[in-house]
């Protein structure tokens, strides 16, 4: 499976792990839009970010990983259903990308994530549905890549000791992405300074430096469970769980045509354009149509 993520244990369930490849739902995500390079790169890695975390959580419902900056692209989103369902998308300003890298005198250069987003935040909310509440996490976008900005939520909010790398593969005009975390597992009883937490932390310290041996072109083309084992077959890693992934968009017609009819009738009005309002899905390029009548009667 070309697009797939893999939850592990390693050295008796001190730590947990998962890995993702993202790879047809990528290439379908780019089928329906078109978006200049960097702007995709950032989408590729946000939906590789996405993938990851949702991967850690149990919920029935989306997951949504949002990115909001200052930057020449203001907003980046993924989201992953429980049942798999990805797609991503982004708001930017091309002619600001285009006028930031002449001056940078980095054309053609892929730059990173935050640099592009500027101040903003890192956001990610967990929605169940009706009669639950969102479960909220937020942290400022601030390090030189995706992966420190999201390492400092864990830090900061979750209190967890998290390591991760994220990738990035251009297969023509096809961007891929993929990623791997592993997690210190919170151990019971005990006291810091033993002996026993002084094996757990040199454990550790060496899964973190297996982990950052991990290169793009294995992660992309071999299979992950032989991955996971020429990265840890000396941590006893054990694959507990395995899903698929596709792309997924949940636009309706119904849905946008109750967001319309909810607008003042005056901007209702400023949206005709020879009689029809249209709208355009930001995630899946569907074009809805609407006459006026069918906003205003509501």
């Amino acid at each position: 499976m070309n697009d797939i993520g893999i939850s592990f244990n390693l050295d008796n369930n001190a730590f947990r792990g998962r890995i993702v490849r993202l790879d047809n739902v990528m290439r379908e995500i780019f089928s329906r839009s078109q978006y200049p390079d960097n702007v995709a790169a950032a989408i590729s890695e946000t939906a590789a970010l996405g993938t990851l975390i949702a991967s850690l959580m149990k919920f029935d419902g989306i997951f949504t990983l949002q990115l909001q900056g200052t930057g020449p692209i203001s907003v980046l989103v993924a989201d992953v259903t429980s049942a798999g369902k990805v797609r991503a998308t982004a708001k930017y300003d091309a002619d600001a990308i285009a006028a930031a890298q002449a001056l940078r005198k980095t054309e053609g250069e892929i730059e990173p994530t935050p640099h592009w987003l500027g101040n903003g935040n890192l956001i990610f909310t967990v929605d169940q549905g009706k009669n639950t509440e969102l479960y909220q996490g937020m942290v400022d976008l601030k390090g030189k890549n995706l992966e420190e900005c999201a390492l400092r939520y864990f830090k900061n909010s979750e209190q967890i000791d998290t390591y991760l790398h994220l990738y990035l593969d251009k297969d023509g005009d096809v961007w891929k992405s993929a990623g791997i975390l592993i997690q210190k597992m919170p151990q019971k009883g005990g006291n810091a300074g033993t002996d026993d937490d002084d094996s757990l932390n040199e454990l550790w310290n060496e899964n973190k430096m297996l982990t950052d041996t991990l290169k793009a072109e294995e992660i992309f083309n071999l299979d992950l469970k032989e991955v996971l084992f020429r990265l840890f077959h000396e941590h006893q890693v054990r694959v507990n769980g395995e899903r698929e992934y596709t792309f997924g968009c949940r636009c309706n017609r119904e849905k946008l045509q109750h967001t319309l009819s909810s607008m003042k009738p005056e901007d209702i009005e400023d949206m005709v354009e020879n009689g029809k309002i249209t709208a355009t899905c930001n995630f899946c390029g569907q074009v809805y149509s609407f006459d006026k009548g069918e906003l205003l009667k509501h």
